[in-house]
């Protein structure tokens, strides 16, 4: 069977390769002797993925290595795990951060911000300014605009909605409430960065190289009904390394009875 299956797909001439999808009515009966081989896949399985089946001995559908579900079958290939976060612990586990975030790894990224800008980049990343520049910037900001950040201006920022909503953003009254939730909780989390920077910073780590966390995640204060001040506030968030803050995902490192008690004993 396998051979005879080898020996069509080499002769495929059709421009999609589509040979195996019609074999019930080409050879009907090496079909019906796949289909009798591979009766452990779902009814409505693909042509292509029972021949996967055929031709590579395999006689169950895999299963991933982190949540020991079966995975699921992508066009000509099955997955290599169950889902986003099964994916990304594996990568974990293999180690496959472990130098994405070293200083020296962090220098070649601040290097080529430099050399993109020189070369007519009209951004760079805020790490590669010194100190110098940035007061600067902000003078000319204040003498502008009056303000120390343009997006402090309402006209500047009516400006940037209206762009925003021009090059494809759903405007305000349109998102959806969960879009909204996580506005509002971004909203709350600048706040706390600004006012208790340093209880959530305090040994003043590089924004660079470590993430904000929100210890609850966002999306689990969504799913909860969580108001978005508490997501947002100073309790909830923490500094993570950056490849420890991927691999976390949605996953939440307190209760929620630990999130309600660290807000009502740190208010006013």
């Amino acid at each position: 069977m396998k051979h005879i299956l080898l020996t069509i797909i080499a002769d495929d001439k059709s421009y999609n390769k589509s040979a195996t999808r019609y074999l019930y009515k080409t050879h009907p009966e090496l079909w019906n002797q796949i289909l009798a081989k591979t009766n452990f896949l779902p009814y409505d399985a693909m042509p292509k993925q029972r021949v996967w089946h055929i031709l590579t001995d395999v006689w169950e559908i895999p299963k991933c290595p982190i949540t020991n579900l079966e995975v699921k079958w992508w066009e000509n290939r099955y997955l290599e795990t169950s889902s986003r976060n099964a994916r990304i612990k594996r990568q974990h586990l293999r180690g496959d951060f472990k130098n994405s975030f070293t200083e020296e790894i962090n220098q070649k990224r601040r290097e080529g911000n430099i050399l993109a800008v020189k070369k007519g980049r009209k951004y760079r990343s805020k790490d590669t300014y010194t100190e110098e520049q940035k007061e600067k910037q902000r003078q000319t900001f204040i003498k502008k605009y009056g303000v120390d950040n343009p997006s402090k201006n309402l006209i500047i920022r009516k400006k940037l909605s209206d762009a925003n909503i021009t090059n494809g953003a759903t405007p305000r009254h349109l998102r959806s409430l969960r879009q909204l939730y996580y506005d509002r909780v971004v909203y709350f989390t600048k706040l706390s960065w600004k006012n208790y920077f340093d209880k959530i910073n305090p040994t003043r780590l590089n924004r660079s190289k470590i993430d904000l966390d929100h210890i609850y995640s966002i999306q689990q204060g969504f799913r909860d009904n969580i108001p978005p001040y508490i997501i947002g506030h100073w309790t909830n968030l923490r500094m993570l390394d950056k490849s420890l803050n991927y691999s976390k995902g949605m996953r939440c490192d307190k209760t929620q009875e630990q999130l309600f008690n660290d807000f009502f004993s740190n208010i006013g």
